[in-house]
């Protein structure tokens, strides 16, 4: 089935928080370039509040270790989840990108660079992002990254259209009324 899907054009995807070693040898032969770069701890920034409650209950569900801090959180419960993550109780942190102003750790494997410190951003998005990755791409390139030419060829977007409208995260199935 997989020689089926040999157009280069197609991406193909493996996502598992655990990998049988039969697996993880297959793996190699029809993954190019994987990114293997999410060992914890891990500091995942969203566009809104709404994600980062979204996206903690989805690991909460697959029993990851995470936690989420945004601006609903009383100042004690923010503090509880820095605390967490920094004592390595808590693998991945969620945080809105205003709220994550200013705070920095030491030690993430995976994050944006922040006060000269060279860092790793892996992007996830989808074909109807692609209008705003042009957005994403100036401000790389404005810090030094090196970006794909055809990101920066995208068609710029008007004053503050930059930020996508995003369906809820879930991978419980919705109801269907009859």
């Amino acid at each position: 089935m997989v020689k089926a899907c040999s157009n280069p054009s197609i991406i193909r995807s493996l996502f598992s928080a655990t990998l049988p070693d039969s697996v993880e040898e297959l793996a190699p032969s029809i993954i190019h370039d994987a990114v293997r770069s999410l060992n914890p701890p891990v500091l995942v920034f969203v566009q809104s509040k709404e994600r980062a409650k979204e996206l903690y209950k989805e690991l909460s569900f697959d029993n990851v270790k995470a936690d989420v801090i945004h601006a609903d959180l009383t100042q004690e419960q923010r503090e509880n989840a820095v605390d967490n993550f920094r004592a390595g109780r808590t693998w991945v942190l969620i945080a809105t990108d205003v709220i994550a102003r200013g705070m920095d750790f030491k030690g993430v494997n995976c994050r944006s660079g922040r006060a000269g410190r060279s860092g790793e951003a892996i992007t996830l998005y989808i074909e109807e992002d692609k209008p705003f990755l042009r957005h994403l791409a100036n401000v790389m390139a404005a810090s030094g990254c090196e970006v794909p030419s055809w990101i920066l060829a995208l068609p710029k977007l008007r004053r503050k259209k930059h930020r996508p409208q995003r369906d809820a995260i879930s991978t419980l199935p919705e109801d269907n009324p009859e």
